[in-house]
């Protein structure tokens, strides 16, 4: 024998024909309407925005306390000496060794690059494309 469930307006008790998800403190809630509840429902309702992710706190914070402030950057700036770099790159390949070795030598001239501990080949080839053309 066979069964057959019948969804009915949580509001009047008519046959549901339009099931709503609403989304209240994390926990999802389902709720069946008729065609009348579900058209007061939809009246004032605006459509859903793009989703974002919800921002992670950090680990320091608790809930309801301000977050602390941002201490100032330590960002390095520029070495004065990117020409000089620059300049050794230039006389070491025309010397005819290659990006790898040129790197290894910056390095043991105490040559460093800005963001890295050790010179990238590519990094090494842009700088030569810069300088010809």
């Amino acid at each position: 024998m066979a069964e057959k469930t019948i969804l009915v307006c949580d509001v009047c008790g008519k046959p549901a024909t339009h099931t709503a998800t609403i989304l209240i403190g994390g926990r999802r809630l389902l709720k069946d309407y008729c065609d009348a509840h579900a058209s007061e429902l939809r009246t004032g309702a605006r459509a859903a925005g793009r989703s974002r992710r919800a921002p992670v706190a950090s680990k320091g914070t608790k809930k309801g306390r301000a977050a602390p402030r941002a201490r100032p950057s330590r960002r390095r700036t520029r070495p004065a000496s990117g020409t000089q770099a620059a300049a050794q790159v230039r006389t070491l390949r025309d010397a005819g060794m290659t990006y790898r070795q040129i790197g290894e030598a910056l390095l043991a001239k105490g040559i460093k690059p800005l963001r890295a501990k050790a010179w990238n080949p590519i990094v090494i080839g842009r700088m030569l494309k810069r300088q010809a053309g």
